[in-house]
């Protein structure tokens, strides 16, 4: 049976990227204005349809609003700066608000008028947003954008053929552990982790299990199919046959194994303390916890999953993040240009020195100061068992039944017995409405 693995030529189009965060990324979606200026502007509503006519800017004051991840918000405050220190012929009033690529997509479908007129998102939610014209065409930088980034990235920031986002980092997701507790063979497996001689009150090993973009793949591991063999069959989801089982058979026996379930803020605090052997994350996460670890710093790709006595490497999804702009803003020029300018190759340097996003800028495939980081190695590492995450707009019925499902697996509250009846639901949910 094929599968939709991070393809050869894809992992090497990231590795151009380079010279780290469905999805991926926890974030306080609480609107928190981080800079603001006091400047009003009154341009009308641009059609998402219609192009600009030039190329300079239209307007000589300029309101808009950038939402990040929390932990973006100084980097992203700071790239700001610089763009309005680059454009002083605008009057600029930009405010940087918390809403991270986890719930961006969410809000701007709930409420297009009250979205930031410039988001971030993972790439898999594109279609969705394009499909609800809910994204502005990028009708001024494409030729730049498509310059200056991998193929896979340029991909992965289009629909349909157009391009409509701003590609600005590559991502899949590792394991981070203190060396202190485990070492390099030790991580290699999950059983391994698990049966260690650990001190009392370590934490082994642990994953944000309600988080579908991490959960997710353990259904890839196992060999099942998420729309089809490439991500493109809306109606072909495999999570209900013998595999799929195994992995709820699996994922029900992690807790009474010592596997622990919680956020990457949690694992912040038990890695500074030095009670976490080893904790699933993304290269985001890369600054925080190399800092709180310190001299006891460790990242190596997955590990081994048991699946009825079989070691298979455990998946991951991998993908972009895409900086897109909103179908309704007022300043359609000004917004694609600071999206373009979030993602310039000078930023995505940037990002990867402040928050170690792994850049998609082909200038940077030689950059030393990114190729040689244990991070960027470790990832790309697991992008040999890493999987694309499918962008087609049925992506969307994945996301929270899958998080119940597994997190209900997890808890016990779904028994043994009601496995293959609860992923047929599963199945059937995923794949509503798909044509």
């Amino acid at each position: 049976m094929k599968r939709k693995l991070f393809s050869k030529a894809m992992a090497i189009a990231m590795i151009g990227t380079i010279g780290a965060s469905m999805t991926g990324c926890g974030s306080n979606t609480t609107p928190t204005n981080t800079e603001t200026s006091t400047t009003p502007s009154t341009q009308a509503t641009t059609d998402a349809s219609e192009s600009p006519a030039v190329s300079e800017f239209q307007n000589t004051e300029a309101t808009l609003t950038v939402w990040g991840s929390q932990d973006d918000q100084q980097m992203l405050g700071e790239m700001v700066e610089s763009f309005k220190a680059a454009h002083p012929e605008v009057q600029w009033n930009i405010t940087v608000r918390v809403n991270g690529e986890d719930q961006a997509k969410t809000e701007v479908l709930k409420d297009t008028e009250a979205a930031a007129d410039v988001f971030a998102i993972a790439h898999d939610q594109l279609g969705e947003l394009v499909a609800a014209g809910a994204v502005y065409k990028n009708t001024k930088y494409a030729d730049e954008v498509t310059a200056r980034s991998a193929e896979a990235a340029v991909t992965a920031a289009s629909y349909e053929g157009e391009l409509y986002g701003y590609p600005s980092v590559s991502e899949t997701y590792f394991l981070f552990y203190d060396t202190s507790i485990f070492n390099e063979e030790q991580v290699k497996s999950l059983d391994t982790m698990l049966t260690a001689d650990v001190a009392e009150g370590v934490t082994p090993f642990a994953i944000d299990i309600a988080n579908a973009y991490y959960s997710g793949p353990f259904f890839l591991s196992n060999g099942c199919e998420l729309f089809g063999a490439d991500g493109s069959d809306a109606k072909t989801v495999t999570f209900n046959n013998a595999q799929g089982v195994e992995v709820a058979k699996l994922l029900g026996s992690l807790k009474e194994q010592g596997v622990v379930a919680f956020d990457d803020t949690v694992a912040a605090t038990q890695f500074e303390a030095h009670t976490l052997g080893a904790y699933v994350a993304g290269p985001w996460k890369t600054e925080t916890y190399k800092e709180l670890l310190g001299d006891n710093f460790g990242v190596a790709e997955l590990p081994t999953l048991n699946f009825n006595g079989e070691e298979k490497h455990m998946a991951s999804f991998a993908g972009f993040k895409v900086y897109c702009v909103k179908s309704n803003t007022k300043y359609p020029l000004e917004a694609m240009a600071l999206a373009n300018w979030l993602t310039n190759e000078e930023n995505q340097l940037k990002r990867f020195e402040d928050r170690g996003g792994v850049p998609v800028a082909t200038a940077l495939a030689s950059n030393e100061q990114v190729t040689s980081d244990p991070a960027v190695k470790a990832l790309l590492a697991q992008l040999n068992y890493a999987y694309a995450m499918p962008s087609i707009p049925q992506m969307g019925k994945f996301w929270d039944a899958t998080k119940a499902f597994v997190q209900e697996t997890f808890d016990g509250t779904i028994t043994e017995a009601d496995y293959q009846s609860k992923l047929d639901t599963l199945v059937a949910t995923i794949t509503e409405g798909a044509e």
